[in-house]
């Protein structure tokens, strides 16, 4: 267990750690590696909102030694990445997951699976149906923008719901007038919400290399993002949607909806009866075994 100064600094515990810097969007990206053997199956993680892989460290070695090269991505111009763009959107990071996943099958195998927490969950299953090459995603944290329920992932207040398509609308024109603006988190989240772990918020708001913000332009991206291919028949890999039961942001109601939504060759829930969004940090020890073994069920078929 990593100390909170440890924590702060990033630096992982694991033995065989390291970490490299890949080209994509104009750009390069970060990995944060966590290998196990060469041919070992292959998760490639996507963390949540302004943060980056080794924010859930003991989660990702912890899966690296149940057997799995675990690559996390630092998203563009977040964590270790370089902030090589100062405006990006929903399918910069989209591209993002596809080099990364280029990157496993150039260095490791095609034995590949995402997962991804919160928006980096929105993104596993959005790049599950535009790229063919992965053999599973695990998203914790689904999102369909066309949904009104959606608003209420946010902090906006309910009534909003009735105007849901006008505000997306505009939305999306404050965006490309103000592409720039930046957007704190607690805009649009109750940080209560997303953890009520003192030590988990102060680590989240003090992070060095955490954002602190959004570009417009970006939430805007998010809000109107086209995921359509996840219910039309584009996704040709299983789904495995991991919730909790209370998550305080993705209502368990809202995330069955959008399961019903999903149209894949195979999907199922895994559900964990916990009261947190952080579950890969608030709970992992409950969580990893769980999750290692139905990613084995997907990446050997026993």
């Amino acid at each position: 267990m990593r100390s909170f100064d440890e924590k702060l600094l990033n630096l992982s515990a694991y033995e065989h750690y390291q970490e490299v810097l890949i080209s994509s969007v104009g750009t390069q990206i970060a990995l944060s590696i966590y290998e196990a053997e060469p041919d070992s199956p292959c998760v490639i993680f996507l963390p949540g909102t302004m943060t980056h892989p080794l924010f859930y460290d003991e989660f990702l070695a912890g899966l690296a030694k149940q057997g799995y090269n675990v690559i996390g991505l630092h998203f563009v111009s977040h964590g270790k990445s370089p902030r090589g763009k100062i405006i990006y959107g929903f399918s910069d990071l989209l591209q993002n997951v596809q080099d990364a996943v280029t990157y496993c099958l150039e260095n490791y195998n095609d034995n590949i699976v995402l997962m991804g927490n919160s928006q980096g969950g929105i993104l596993s299953l959005a790049a599950a149906a535009v790229d063919g090459r992965i053999r599973a995603a695990f998203p914790h944290g689904v999102l369909l923008p066309k949904l009104e329920e959606s608003l209420l992932i946010t902090r906006l207040p309910r009534f909003l719901m009735a105007v849901y398509e006008l505000l997306r609308l505009f939305i999306r024109l404050l965006g490309w007038l103000l592409p720039f603006l930046p957007v704190p988190i607690y805009a649009y989240l109750k940080p209560k919400r997303v953890s009520r772990s003192p030590e988990l918020y102060k680590l989240f708001v003090s992070d060095p290399i955490g954002l602190r913000s959004y570009p417009l332009y970006f939430l805007a991206s998010l809000v109107n993002a086209d995921l359509s291919g996840i219910s039309n028949g584009r996704i040709s890999c299983p789904i495995v949607v991991i919730a909790a039961r209370q998550d305080p942001i993705f209502s368990f109601s809202y995330v069955s909806k959008v399961y019903k939504n999903i149209a894949a060759p195979k999907k199922e829930m895994l559900v964990f009866d916990e009261p947190y969004h952080l579950i890969f940090n608030e709970a992992t020890e409950r969580i990893l075994e769980p999750i290692s073994e139905k990613l084995r069920e997907y990446t050997t078929g026993s």
